[in-house]
């Protein structure tokens, strides 16, 4: 089940004063003013917050909405999900053939040498949350992690009576009050667990390749719980990587039951401890092109519904 939660930007390419944050897909008019308001109190409130590191970068607020127009993405006549999401492409320096050629050795679950491991660059993510109807809502915060080597999408397990989303890496549900907001933070170490569970999901499902193994699903899911720490899960142990992949990127989303006007707006802090694997001069991608693209997707299998 996914997680009940109660509860002047410096970067390369910084607003200024009066411009809009990036265009949000599929949202109307009167939903970008509500979210260029929420970007210029995000910009204020993080302006203090950004030091004078030379390995940390805070990066320009990404947006997403979901209206009330929007269709559900899975319909069967019980049950409607209604899922927005965007992409988000890290600037991770693109290792060059020499150091490709350096990186040839495997190191399981990879097919070669991770380029970048979860200690070599840290990202933390500030997020608001914004609801702007009438009406309370449910929604959940999704957020999918990529390495080098995959991209994770979660699945969905159907059975006879219920419809039940896989857990993204992290899923966190919550109740947004009428004309509401909240906001909090995926910290530097939710975004390692996140990493070193993405790490576990590739070893767990190349474990299973070719196997009809029972149990593959659960056992993704329970890696993904948002309240299950790697550093004391019996259950995961064996299939925790020596070595792991740091995150590339990531697929920001909202996900609900039912149709709303809700928008997201994030805030992205990198810091770059190997010194030389984010690329100072540039922006986070948003648009769909990616400054490293995983290897491939992955989707953990379907599992039973009772």
């Amino acid at each position: 089940m996914p997680h009940d939660a109660s509860q002047g930007l410096r970067g390369p390419k910084p607003l200024l004063s009066g411009v809009k944050t990036p265009a949000l897909e599929n949202v109307s008019r009167k939903w970008w003013r509500a979210l260029a308001a929420l970007g210029t109190w995000l910009a204020a409130s993080g302006a203090a917050s950004c030091g004078a590191e030379s390995d940390k970068q805070t990066y320009d607020p990404v947006a997403l909405g979901m209206t009330s127009q929007d269709p559900p993405v899975y319909a069967d006549g019980e049950t409607e999900i209604y899922v927005v999401k965007r992409a988000v492409s890290l600037p991770i320096t693109v290792p060059s053939p020499a150091d490709l050629d350096l990186l040839s050795p495997v190191v399981p679950p990879y097919t070669r040498t991770p380029w970048i491991t979860n200690k070599d660059v840290k990202v933390q993510v500030s997020w608001t949350i914004s609801n702007l109807d009438k009406e309370a809502h449910n929604v959940e915060i999704l957020l999918d992690p990529w390495n080098e080597f995959a991209r994770y999408v979660p699945g969905v397990s159907v059975g006879d009576e219920e419809t039940v989303p896989d857990l993204s890496g992290i899923d966190l549900l919550m109740r947004v009050e009428a004309m509401n907001r909240k906001k909090g933070v995926f910290t530097f170490e939710d975004m390692d667990e996140v990493a070193v569970d993405l790490a576990t999901v590739q070893n767990i499902i190349g474990a299973a390749a070719g196997t009809m193994a029972e149990g593959v699903n659960g056992l993704v899911n329970h890696a993904f719980e948002i309240h299950n720490r790697s550093s004391d899960d019996r259950l995961v142990k064996a299939y925790i990587p020596s070595t792991i992949a740091g995150l590339v990127g990531f697929d920001i989303g909202l996900r609900a039951s039912e149709q709303g006007n809700i928008a997201i707006e994030i805030v992205v802090e990198i810091t770059d401890f190997a010194g030389n694997r984010v690329s100072t001069d540039e922006a986070l991608k948003i648009d769909g092109t990616m400054w490293i693209t995983p290897a491939a997707t992955l989707t953990a299998p379907t599992g039973d519904v009772r």
